[in-house]
């Protein structure tokens, strides 16, 4: 069975995704090249997945064009609550996958799954685990790149793919909106829609990776604002050493979770 454990099942997902739904950042030629080689049809083949146990990583590489790429998967945990650990949304769906499927539903050849766990709670899930995600995942696989290139030294590009499993945020305008039931249209008024790929502290995050490219995947970042989709998009094309963009500061203590 498909699921999001799997690379290339990520990779099919982020190659479904309409093209208008892609921002590019950096100098736009390059990260228009990084689109084409991952998404058209023509250059599906050049990718030899290395995604297995037995294989070198990183995910995927592509000799043809000297170019490779490292999935990975962030949500908005804080992983921990006064040293008790949290169950990301990765182990609550493992967890219920295993307590419905069996323990070897993986390896079921019986369609794809998506699965969406619950992560309502503020106090589990929110803006502060979400960045603390995003730092510690791509430090932690910038630091494998060393030997990245050393498995593949004829791949000169490296492109981190983060498939970001987290749900939109709006900062509030006050701190008492965070524990107000208000309805949607409330809710909205006075608030401002978080523009991730514009968030301060995420752009320093991507500039300070080691990577050449992130394709940054915001597969749960659509929101409706009086019954219209918000103008958001879901993949962001970043060229790193190029990576520029308009930041915004964001108030930490008034971020709210919108699921």
């Amino acid at each position: 069975m498909e699921t999001f454990d799997d690379e290339t099942f990520l990779l099919e997902i982020y190659r479904s995704i309409p093209s208008s739904n892609i921002a590019y950042f950096g100098n736009f030629f390059k990260c228009r090249r990084v689109e084409r080689l991952t998404r058209n049809y023509l250059f599906k083949k050049a990718w030899i997945n290395s995604s297995s146990k037995k294989d070198l990583p990183p995910d995927f590489y592509n000799k043809k064009h000297r170019i490779m790429m490292e999935m990975m998967r962030v949500d908005d945990c804080v992983n921990s609550i006064n040293g008790k650990k949290i169950k990301n949304s990765f182990e609550r769906t493992n967890k219920y996958m295993k307590r419905l499927f069996g323990k070897d539903y993986k390896v079921k050849q019986n369609g794809s799954l998506y699965f969406v766990p619950n992560t309502t709670n503020s106090n589990e899930f929110n803006y502060s685990g979400y960045i603390n995600n995003f730092r510690r995942v791509l430090k932690k696989h910038s630091e494998k790149i060393p030997s990245y290139r050393s498995n593949h030294p004829e791949c000169k590009e490296l492109i981190f793919m983060v498939f970001d499993e987290s749900n939109s945020y709006i900062q509030v305008s006050k701190k008492e909106d965070l524990s107000k039931l208000i309805d949607d249209k409330a809710k909205f008024k006075n608030a401002i829609l978080h523009h991730w790929y514009n968030d301060s502290q995420f752009v320093e995050i991507i500039k300070n990776c080691k990577a050449d490219y992130v394709i940054w995947v915001g597969f749960y970042k659509t929101l409706l604002i009086d019954d219209k989709k918000a103008k958001q998009p879901l993949i962001c094309i970043c060229d790193v050493k190029n990576f520029s963009a308009k930041t915004i500061e964001f108030n930490d203590e008034l971020m709210l979770k919108v699921c």
